[in-house]
């Protein structure tokens, strides 16, 4: 996951911070050879996957006292060094995410410390790994993007899109290559009707960003090779059951397209490197152009579904989908039926759990459960519910009842900026402004 952030300073952290943390021994130690364990694979890559070397600067932040652990100075000299790792502190003003940000002059990788599990090093490798590739994609000429794809958490989409994780799982356990292609063939059918039927999506484009990442941290995070095809097939059947796809689709669909390729000696990664999408390399496999006639199209689908047998999973997300309706109904009450605080998007920072399903919201936009999003005007940390356009240029919440300082609603919290304050633009809507 990769989100635009930027650095207003550093407070160096004194190192009894690390009281209440655990033994500080133990655990600078221990997290001293996670760093060793990712420069190794690093080191063993050495650019052979992409062309570039994925050994960097890495933090990890601690989400509960932010206290910064670094592998090494940055060019400020601002951390301070202890048993050869560097400690600092997080200012508040920077969101605690897994992504790549500037930080003092140079771009970094920021992964979660709780998000790296002790007794999995695979786990630990691949997050790793995954977000240092964030840090060089400009370099690779993969652009990073936002995905416009709220479609996959509604209805129609995301019933596409478990349709097109079942072909994809046929493909990978196949053998003959004929069925393999034919499995290939139906998840670019259904992948290319549903980039039909949602014309605004950017699909390609977010698996590119971070399907490619994810492909990244499982190719290079120590797990047999061989073992990788299984993985995804496992992967895949997991994600079939869960929800929450506009942000996560990728993880799922990149690395299972990646090693599917592998599986039919494609050699592919530099046609991504060209500009070429996963839907086009994979044509270019089975050999054959997908038709653009949305009515043909469905038909196939439907013998696709019936070859599946997938009307269960059909019937099941119907069901989920109408058990939403109600959930969607009060969100639309407390956000856009009441008093509104509506903070435009003016080169924002935010985070998010890239997991968490998406509340479509008529037209209008999608709710965000929770969010975490600063500005110039201080920082909101939102509990229950935030609602942002569709074209990005507006988050809305629930209006305040105070309007200065720190400000606690019943579904988030407001610390305001000194000289910051709520104010009333016309009856029902406010906004935040410097006095």
């Amino acid at each position: 996951m990769r989100i635009k952030t930027s650095v207003f300073g550093l407070c160096v952290l004194a190192l009894s911070i690390m009281k209440g943390y655990g033994q500080e021994s133990t655990d600078l130690k221990l997290i001293g050879t996670y760093f060793k364990q990712a420069d190794s694979l690093c080191a063993s890559d050495n650019g052979k996957l992409w062309g570039i070397n994925l050994n960097g600067p890495i933090m990890l932040v601690n989400p509960e006292n932010r206290l910064i652990i670094a592998n090494r100075q940055d060019k400020a000299k601002q951390f301070a060094e202890k048993n050869g790792l560097f400690l600092g502190t997080l200012p508040e003003n920077i969101n605690i995410s897994n992504t790549a940000l500037d930080w003092s002059g140079e771009k970094w990788t920021m992964v979660m410390l709780n998000a790296l599990p002790q007794d999995d090093p695979y786990v630990r490798n691949k997050l790793l790994i995954h977000e240092s590739w964030h840090r060089v994609q400009d370099q690779i000429g993969i652009p990073a993007v936002t995905s416009f794809n709220t479609h996959l958490d509604d209805l129609k989409g995301i019933i596409l899109l478990k349709l097109e994780f079942i072909a994809l799982k046929n493909a990978l356990i196949s053998n003959p290559v004929p069925e393999k292609k034919k499995h290939l063939e139906n998840a670019l059918i259904i992948k290319k009707y549903r980039q039909l039927m949602f014309p605004g999506n950017n699909e390609n484009a977010f698996e590119r960003h971070e399907g490619m990442a994810e492909y990244t941290g499982y190719k290079l995070c120590g797990i047999n090779h061989r073992l990788l095809p299984r993985i995804m097939v496992k992967r895949l059947e997991s994600a079939i059951e869960q929800d929450g796809f506009t942000n996560s689709f990728a993880y799922v669909t990149g690395p299972s397209y990646g090693f599917l390729f592998e599986q039919l000696n494609e050699v592919w990664l530099d046609k991504i490197r060209q500009g070429k999408t996963l839907f086009d390399i994979g044509s270019a496999v089975i050999g054959k152009e997908i038709p653009e006639d949305t009515t043909a199209l469905n038909t196939i689908i439907s013998g696709i579904i019936g070859e599946c047998k997938a009307e269960p999973l059909i019937k099941s997300e119907t069901q989920k989908s109408e058990q939403q309706k109600q959930l969607i109904a009060d969100y639309k009450h407390k956000l856009m039926e009441g008093d509104q605080l509506i903070i435009r998007n003016n080169n924002l920072n935010f985070s998010f759990n890239p997991n968490e399903k998406l509340i479509p919201i008529d037209n209008f936009g999608v709710v965000y459960k929770t969010l975490r999003l600063t500005g110039d005007w201080g920082i909101l940390e939102v509990r229950d519910g935030i609602l942002r356009s569709n074209d990005w240029q507006l988050f809305i919440v629930s209006a305040p009842k105070a309007t200065t300082g720190k400000i606690t609603e019943a579904g988030y919290d407001l610390q305001l900026s000194d000289g910051w304050e709520v104010v009333m633009i016309k009856e029902g809507k406010y906004t935040l402004r410097k006095k």
